[in-house]
């Protein structure tokens, strides 16, 4: 009966979120000998956060309804592969027309955010154009040695002059440089993986 309060209280899907991610903390830690993930398969961020100041939304000149971009918002948030975004991309254009520039951007917030996931990326800035990615926060965690890392310190070591590796606090972020949209950071962060 508890359980079942707390999940009305927050939500189902908020409820799976923290859930996962406590499952998740113990494998890494507890029970780390026994449950062995292939790094290159596995997914060290849940969920990334991206904070910028450029403008990226449906305009209300595009869907005129407030209820309606909300639930295209709501279903935005939980695409989850390529193909589901050109599904909903597609979708759009249908119901609405060709894409604005602010909701192309969008969309590509999606797909930048889903290729932080993958980088191990708890937390974007694209501001200034700058691009500030903030690595998983658990030092301890096995990102820090998997394949993936090990990419990323490369490339940081061939592109020195434009991108910069730096821990502040005891987090670890990663600088870019010249970033003026969201599109390019995609374009960079393709050059991690």
């Amino acid at each position: 009966g508890e359980q079942s309060g707390f999940i009305t209280e927050i939500g189902f899907e908020m409820y799976h979120k923290i859930l996962d991610e406590a499952v998740q903390e113990l494998k890494d830690t507890e029970f780390a000998g026994v449950f062995e993930e292939s790094s290159s398969s596995r997914k060290f961020v849940s969920e990334c956060q991206i904070d910028t100041d450029l403008e990226i939304l449906l305009p209300a000149n595009y869907v005129n309804s407030v209820s309606e971009r909300l639930l295209l918002y709501k279903e935005l948030d939980s695409l989850s592969t390529e193909e589901e975004i050109l599904n909903f991309e597609e979708k759009l254009r249908d119901r609405f027309g060709p894409l604005p520039v602010q909701g192309s951007a969008l969309l590509a917030t999606i797909r930048l955010r889903l290729l932080a996931e993958k980088l191990g990326f708890e937390k974007i800035l694209l501001k200034n154009k700058r691009f500030i990615g903030y690595f998983v926060t658990n030092q301890a965690s096995p990102f820090y040695q998997s394949e993936v890392f090990s990419g990323i310190l490369k490339f940081v070591q061939v592109n020195s002059q434009k991108v910069r590796l730096k821990e502040d606090k005891k987090k670890l972020s990663l600088t870019i440089r010249d970033i003026d949209s969201v599109e390019a950071a995609n374009e960079q962060l393709k050059k991690l993986i």
